[in-house]
């Protein structure tokens, strides 16, 4: 996706509706262009287009596209990330999942930790390969609106490894503690991951919290902590 195909993803995201006039003069480009734009992200299911504009798709109980999810709170995952850094030892194996939060961690991670990561994204594998860290794929059936490789093989590869830390994020969290998501192959890596590591920690922004979806991935009881942009009280179950 182009530069400016993204820019109007992050506009819409922010505003939630825009005119074409307005997308123009704020790009620096004719109508012509943003309505071309504005088309193109239509037949990808990312916007719906309106009489002298479009307006961004609400994408609450089913899959979100990497790319909105990518420019979604794009400052706070920064934070997060760094916040997640700091629990990462030298000589670290660790697992990432699949979310695009996660993948912000991804782009801190230096050779100089002499790390190893196992992954589920392929977005993960692509960043840790120009950083010359030793990555490992789980392998699986590819997801194209997550990038995420799920099923049979990648829980098997999981099951045969370890690691000592994993970070993983999801669509919700609900106030008892539960942590879902609407996928549920991806919920499954997940759990895999969660059952190999030493520590787990989701990290996610506070929008997610008081959010429910159709899997439970686990409980915040379950896991080493949550790292979030806000402080939250749960109402867990003894």
């Amino acid at each position: 996706m182009n530069e400016r195909l993204t820019k109007i993803l992050e506009i819409l995201e922010r505003e939630k509706y825009c005119t074409t006039e307005y997308l123009a003069n704020t790009l620096y480009v004719v109508p012509a262009t943003i309505r071309r734009d504005l088309k193109k992200l239509e037949q990808q299911g990312l916007v719906i287009r309106n009489y002298g504009g479009a307006s961004i798709i609400s994408h609450d109980n089913r899959n979100v596209p990497y790319v909105v999810r990518q420019n979604s709170n794009n400052s706070i995952k920064a934070s997060l990330a760094k916040e997640a850094l700091k629990l990462i030892p030298d000589g670290s194996t660790i697992f990432l999942d699949a979310s695009t939060t996660v993948s912000y961690i991804a782009e801190l991670l230096s050779p100089k930790q002499n790390l190893t990561v196992i992954t589920s994204s392929i977005k993960v594998a692509s960043i840790l390969s120009q950083k010359n860290i030793k990555t490992y794929c789980t392998g699986g059936r590819l997801i194209n609106s997550s990038h995420s490789l799920v099923g049979t093989l990648a829980a098997s590869s999981i099951a045969a490894l370890s690691a000592d830390i994993f970070f993983f994020s999801s669509q919700g969290v609900e106030l008892n503690g539960n942590i879902t998501d609407f996928s549920e192959s991806e919920t499954q890596v997940r759990k895999s991951m969660i059952a190999r590591a030493k520590k787990s920690y989701f990290v996610g922004d506070s929008s997610k919290i008081g959010k429910e979806f159709l899997f439970s991935v686990c409980n915040v009881k379950n896991i080493t902590g949550i790292i979030c942009d806000k402080d939250i009280k749960f109402h867990l179950d003894k």
